[in-house]
């Protein structure tokens, strides 16, 4: 080790190497004489010109008097010998001299390391001092419970007790007692960083812990306490900080797992949505039981729709809070699952029977939005997810075309109907219905008059007045139906396969055709239908007359 420019006394070099070291009596011993560094040396080499260097040597192995050179050299010196020979005790003390010459039972490098230490700065110490304490809780990280880990070590340090608490006063994690109440009242009194505590005797540190998600906000404060008077000192302090910045740390580093995790999850969930045609994916079945879904109990697919959807620039964020939501609400209760976004909620594949997710979605629905949820079928095997999607669709597009008020519907609580097309395929459903319902595709007012003649239980006089039109005109409506269908509203077959049609499109609200079309103000009605409102004859000045006849809309 070269000299320094920071020299530091005999006695401190000494003292650090301790019981290690023996010298030889009768030799001077100052132990105020400055020392600016250590060299190694081994017979043959030259002697080191500077006497603030300590004289390390080492390889001695004919015997003491390879030393020799180096007591004989002009000036004083300090010498230590490493692995000396038996005997050394009785080297000439008249070589000696005026050399303070010692025996250390260590290596040469460990005792160049100790001058080292011992000469460093007080500024390098303190460095080398926050570096271990560092180091020494940052291992605290690499335990399976790395927070109550690192309280531990924190105790051991400050020689106190530590104690991890929430924003609302609650302890998340303590190494002994913490007098809560008289310490949580102070410390929630400021949004100091730091600050001092001094309460009844208990004397310490609190030190806020940021929130990862939202720098703004903060999770808790990690607290040290202790009855001794000098307490918190400087060494105390400087680990505090150091803790509370692995407690971030940590955090953050929980969130960027939790946030891959879930990114993994979706993936899964989506590929297994996507499947189609081959549905005996064994690789994705792997996957999905890696995840902690199996197939032995039941499993659901599960849609969760905002019942009023946000704002098209608040969408995306409203449903990555969703899925937060969701997930952390599932994963407390229990319940493995998989969750991913979608345009207008989420959709989740969750290991849960109907009961107990109705029952978790109730008991939450004050922390969660306004949702209308769809649970499909029970899933027995990975192929099995898209049909369980399919009636989840299906339950929320149910809900929103005949049950708003409903929040939750399950594919045991589908009618015939929609029983049927969640089993046929609601895809093939509307495929069959548009090509059944053809000859209706451009004429929106037969299409608006047959909606509302089933929508009101296929009672004329409450459709027409529904539609703001003579109960003739729908009557006439229906009969030009009959004729495009080539069907008979008065047979049973004929009545349910155009209701099917009809429910089949309201589901998808395709295509665009057959759409319902929007009301229309009386200015815009077909020549020839009657408006309610004014009466049976109330034809307008079309120069037909009151003669109580409604004419076709093609007339």
């Amino acid at each position: 080790m070269p000299a320094s420019h920071h020299s530091v006394e005999l006695g401190t070099i000494l003292t650090e190497l301790g019981s290690r070291v023996r010298l030889f009596p009768g030799g001077p011993v100052d132990l105020t004489r400055p020392v600016r560094g250590a060299a190694v040396w081994v017979p043959g080499d030259p002697v080191p010109g500077d006497a603030t260097v300590i004289v390390v040597c080492t390889g001695l192995r004919a015997g003491v008097e390879e030393v020799f050179p180096v007591l004989e050299a002009n000036g004083s010196r300090v010498v230590l010998l490493c692995g000396a020979p038996v005997g050394a005790e009785d080297l000439d003390a008249a070589r000696v001299a005026d050399n303070v010459v010692g025996v250390v039972s260590v290596g040469a490098g460990e005792v160049v390391a100790s001058v080292a230490r011992s000469s460093q700065s007080v500024e390098e110490a303190v460095s080398r001092r926050l570096g271990a304490l560092q180091r020494s809780l940052s291992l605290a990280l690499a335990d399976p419970a790395p927070i109550p880990a690192l309280l531990l070590r924190l105790k051991k340090v400050c020689n106190a007790t530590t104690a991890l608490i929430d924003r609302h006063g609650d302890i998340v994690h303590a190494t002994g007692p913490v007098p809560l109440s008289l310490l949580f009242d102070e410390i929630a009194s400021t949004k100091a960083d730091t600050q001092t505590l001094n309460v009844d005797g208990w004397r310490g540190l609190a030190a806020r812990i940021a929130d990862p998600s939202s720098p703004d906000e903060h999770t808790g404060w990690l607290v040290v306490t202790s009855r001794r008077p000098d307490f918190p000192d400087v060494y105390a302090t400087s680990a505090v900080h150091v803790a509370a910045s692995l407690i971030e740390a940590n955090q953050r580093m929980s969130l960027l797992v939790q946030k891959q995790e879930r990114a993994v999850r979706a993936a899964v969930l989506e590929q297994a949505l996507a499947l189609r045609r081959e549905r005996h994916d064994a690789e994705l079945a792997a996957r999905v039981a890696g995840l902690g879904i199996t197939f032995d109990t039941e499993v659901r697919v599960a849609v969760a729709a905002f019942a009023r959807s946000p704002r098209s620039d608040q969408r995306r964020q409203a449903s990555d809070s969703l899925v937060d939501a969701l997930s952390q609400t599932l994963s407390v209760a229990g319940h493995p699952s998989l969750i991913t976004a979608r345009e207008n909620g989420v959709t989740f594949l969750v290991q849960c029977g109907v009961a107990a997710l109705q029952r978790l979605l109730g008991a939450h629905e004050g922390e969660l939005p306004p949702l209308q949820t769809g649970i499909g079928r029970p899933v027995t095997a990975v192929g099995g997810i898209v049909d369980s999607y399919n009636d989840a669709q299906l339950a929320v597009r149910s809900l929103r075309r005949v049950a708003q008020e409903r929040r939750l519907m399950a594919y045991e609580d589908f009618d015939f109907a929609t029983r049927l097309f969640a089993d046929v395929g609601l895809e093939r459903m509307v495929a069959w219905a548009e090509d059944f319902l053809k000859p209706l595709a451009d004429r929106e007012n037969l299409l608006a008059g047959l909606r509302a003649y089933f929508e009101n239980d296929q009672n004329i006089n409450v459709a027409a007045e529904a539609l703001s039109i003579h109960h003739n005109s729908l009557r006439y409506r229906l009969t030009k139906v009959e004729e495009l269908l080539t069907i008979n509203l008065k047979q049973p077959a004929a009545i349910s396969s155009v209701f099917l049609a009809l429910t089949a499109i309201d589901l998808t609200r395709q295509p665009v055709s057959l759409k319902p079309r929007a009301s229309r103000s009386r200015d815009e009605l077909p020549v020839g239908e009657v408006d309610a409102a004014r009466g049976v004859t109330g034809f307008g000045n079309d120069g037909r007359g009151d003669i109580g006849v409604a004419f076709g809309p093609d007339r």
